[in-house]
């Protein structure tokens, strides 16, 4: 029987903050056993005192990451190197989705929805986790996702032009996905502050994908900006809305009517804002960009109260947002907006997992290990997300400084 325990000044169980430590978790071949408040005076009983014990400030669920794309290296700027990379060899982007993995686990991602490219590499990284040795996190991803033909999303997704080709390509991408990613809408025109085109699918057309999906247990996601394109994603009945820039009041109350998730990613809009030494942005632009932010942050605290499922997703991949510690910046941008810490940590741990039926990873006592241990408590500081010590998958612990290297290296065993 293999036992260890872990002790931690207080924890989150995926739902509230549990202050009145330190605690004492005992693990069981993996699973949590006991999770016990220690009193000053306490005996240690013989079997603690020959278990193996590790000390942590604080203990929470491993976090998810619900919106990237491992394939890509979000901390690439120049952008004629970025435009090559879409050319590059297929062994090229196995390996930057590798190193892309090893940056999520090292700050505590267990959990990884990947957002889609047309090369397949996360359903090969997928495949590939299952053989990986040490402590790994898990992936699930659309493969390619699905876009109207000529339109925003080459990298990402395969054409379809009709009723037909929907139905058929869905059906296509069905066998390997776990999710069915939507390209619904363009990106964003900075310099005029608006939607670049007009929307890709009709409200009927969007009917048919999630009626499709639905039939093949596909939950649905879609990259969606702007109230036209909000409007039938929501009506439609997509599960999560992707990034959601120009949300409007209404569309957020019709979102919490039908219980419509919202994965915000702040981020890379952030990054053109507030790197212009990058950018190259204009004055005007920036203002445009201040004003899209505002509104975004005022938007998402709106949808938190009304009790719309938030959730966390940074897009890392994308210009200026790294794997791993994009994700606790964007943890960060959702207190800013000012959702409470609980609602910031169940953004990233349990709603997620609930909304897309996943195993849960609450800090329970029955429940598989499957958390981190942070050197101090975001309820007291939020950067203390920033500061991850510990690892615990099944009950095997990788133990870190901080930095990506120690966690790196357990990730895979394995060449190309």
């Amino acid at each position: 029987m293999n036992n260890l325990l872990i002790q931690a000044e207080s924890y989150f169980d995926g739902r509230q903050n549990h202050s009145a430590g330190p605690y004492l978790f005992t693990l069981t071949n993996g699973i949590i056993r006991d999770i016990c408040v220690l009193l000053p005076g306490d005996g240690v009983p013989a079997i603690q005192a020959t278990t193996p014990r590790l000390h942590t400030a604080f203990v929470m669920p491993g976090l998810v990451e619900a919106h990237c794309h491992l394939f890509l290296d979000g901390s690439e700027l120049d952008l004629a190197r970025r435009k090559d990379y879409l050319n590059a060899g297929r062994s090229q982007m196995l390996g930057t989705g590798r190193v892309n993995l090893a940056a999520n686990l090292a700050v505590g991602i267990t959990l990884i929805r990947d957002a889609g490219d047309i090369h397949g590499i996360n359903t090969h990284l997928k495949e590939e986790i299952t053989h990986a040795s040490g402590v790994v996190p898990e992936l699930r991803s659309p493969g390619r996702a699905i876009r109207k033909t000529g339109r925003y999303g080459s990298f990402m997704a395969l054409e379809v032009r009709d009723a037909e080709s929907i139905e058929r390509t869905i059906e296509s991408l069905a066998p390997t996905a776990d999710d069915l990613k939507i390209l619904l809408t363009g990106i964003i025109d900075f310099e005029n502050g608006c939607v670049k085109g007009p929307v890709q699918f009709d409200l009927e057309e969007t009917r048919l994908i999630v009626r499709t999906a639905r039939r093949l247990s596909l939950k649905t996601y879609a990259h969606c900006n702007g109230p036209e394109g909000l409007n039938i994603a929501v009506e439609a009945g997509i599960d999560s809305i992707e990034h959601g820039f120009f949300m409007e009041p209404d569309i957020v109350k019709k979102m919490a009517d039908k219980g419509t998730a919202w994965v915000p990613t702040f981020a890379p809009v952030y990054f053109q804002f507030a790197r212009p030494d990058v950018t190259k942005w204009n004055p005007s632009t920036l203002d445009k960009l201040h004003a899209i932010l505002q509104n975004h942050f005022h938007n998402v605290a709106g949808a938190a109260a009304k009790g719309v499922p938030v959730v966390a997703g940074s897009d890392a991949g994308s210009y200026g947002v790294p794997h791993g510690t994009g994700l606790i910046d964007e943890l960060l941008f959702l207190r800013q907006a000012g959702l409470t810490v609980e609602q910031v940590l169940s953004a990233a741990t349990s709603v997620p997992r609930q909304l897309w039926n996943a195993p849960p990873a609450n800090v329970a006592v029955g429940q598989t290990a499957n958390f981190i241990g942070l050197a101090g408590s975001p309820f007291k500081d939020i950067n203390s997300l920033r500061q991850i010590q510990l690892i615990c998958r099944n009950g095997e612990v990788v133990k870190s400084d901080g930095t990506s290297q120690i966690v790196a290296s357990t990730v895979f065993s394995k060449g190309n």
